[in-house]
């Protein structure tokens, strides 16, 4: 819809019908301007908690900046369990749709060896091809995955908290 809307105004403005003043364009009304909030780096977070179309948009959505990050864990429960946040620059849909999985925070490369696979929360699956490590240019996952050179690799769990959930506050807890 957008782009054929784009396509058909265009002549108009090579014309100088349309003007960046304004001129022979709808203009919005004052009362109808909504505001968005600046974009923080903590949005660009990926817990995986959502599926992986959710995902993959996002990624492609937080393009340059603020960029997504992943927190990934290096020889889990090892005796040099290492946390990492990588910065996740590419990626696309392996499995759209979730099912049961067992698994899900083990992180492996797929058949072609070309991408990560990560499985979010509800199954779905993500293939990882292009990661930024900290202090280093950004690189394909297969050579992300070398240079690992044979430590398990699992995504990080979700941050936990006792408190109210995120957009709950004044919410009364049911009586125990």
């Amino acid at each position: 819809r957008g782009s054929r809307l784009l396509v058909d105004t265009l002549p108009a403005v090579w014309s100088g019908e349309k003007k960046q003043d304004g001129t022979g364009c709808i203009i919005q009304e004052e009362a109808a301007v909504t505001h968005a909030a600046k974009m923080s780096k903590e949005e660009g977070e990926l817990w995986f908690t959502e599926n992986a179309k959710y995902m993959h948009n996002k990624v492609r959505a937080f393009a340059g900046w603020p960029g997504t990050t992943a927190e990934l864990i290096l020889d889990p429960r090892g005796k040099e369990e290492e946390k990492i946040k990588v910065k996740i620059i590419t990626t696309r849909m392996l499995r759209a749709e979730g099912g049961a999985v067992l698994g899900v925070h083990e992180i492996k490369m797929n058949k072609k060896g070309d991408a990560m696979v990560i499985t979010c929360d509800d199954g779905s699956q993500l293939e990882v091809l292009e990661v930024q490590p900290p202090n280093k240019r950004a690189m394909d996952a297969k050579s992300f995955w070398n240079g690992l050179k044979g430590k398990r690799v699992e995504r990080a769990r979700v941050p936990w908290s006792p408190g109210p959930a995120p957009g709950l506050s004044g919410v009364v807890d049911a009586p125990h």
